[in-house]
């Protein structure tokens, strides 16, 4: 893999590889329904820092699903009924799927570069078993970005209508941010764990990168 990538959360248990594609104008999964666009970066606040030994800190949130019985499977974006998941794709960027493994993780990068450059990764999972997003979400920045990570900021805010959480912070020279959005599908019944995850050199700050920033910002979840 020559980029690198914090996936989190329930992706963490994915395996992921590099990819190359053509490029096109937007990463889409299935489904028509719209919903508002978001204008700007997300308002984060600095998160709390870790209290207590390791030991004592709270538990991922892939665990604390699993802790209240709540089971999950990747889909590709294209096979989930209802569910409408898409990113802007920038000019001189391309979006792929995983080329390896049946996991349903697309991604989004520059086309021909290597090394840190950045990268984003989307993906859906399919939950299963009842309980309420709304608290759930709130463990969802548990193990978001990697433990080492510094200038830690979140948000808990809906998005595009939906309980959501996101997380941004530094590891050395690379910038994480990490959304996740809890969205029921009205038509199906069925409710997906959404995950954008941007990864870039902390020289190409999100908010004063204009191809970050559009993947951000144009990062929408709608349902029908």
């Amino acid at each position: 893999m020559t980029l690198r990538r914090c996936v989190g959360v329930v992706a963490a248990a994915l395996v992921l590889a590099g990819c190359s594609s053509a490029g096109q104008d937007t990463a889409t999964s299935t489904s028509s329904s719209t919903s508002a666009p978001t204008s700007d970066t997300p308002t984060m606040t600095p998160a709390p820092p870790p209290t207590g030994a390791p030991t004592d800190r709270p538990q991922g949130f892939r665990d604390y699903l699993a802790s209240i019985n709540v089971t999950g499977a990747p889909v590709h974006l294209d096979q989930a009924p209802g569910l409408t998941i898409t990113v802007p794709v920038p000019d001189g960027w391309a979006q792929t799927n995983d080329p390896l493994f049946s996991t349903g993780v697309e991604f989004v990068q520059p086309v021909g570069q290597t090394g840190n450059a950045p990268s984003v990764t989307l993906m859906a999972v399919e939950l299963t078993g009842p309980f309420d997003p709304k608290d759930a979400i709130r463990h969802a920045n548990a193990d978001a970005l990697p433990p080492a990570a510094t200038d830690v900021t979140e948000s808990f805010d809906d998005y595009d209508g939906f309980p959501s959480a996101a997380a941004q912070g530094v590891t050395g020279a690379t910038q994480h941010y990490n959304r996740i959005v809890l969205a029921d599908v009205p038509s199906t019944g069925k409710r997906y764990l959404a995950q954008l995850t941007v990864t870039a050199p902390t020289d190409q700050q999100i908010a004063a990168n204009p191809p970050l920033k559009g993947i951000v910002t144009g990062f929408k979840v709608a349902v029908s």
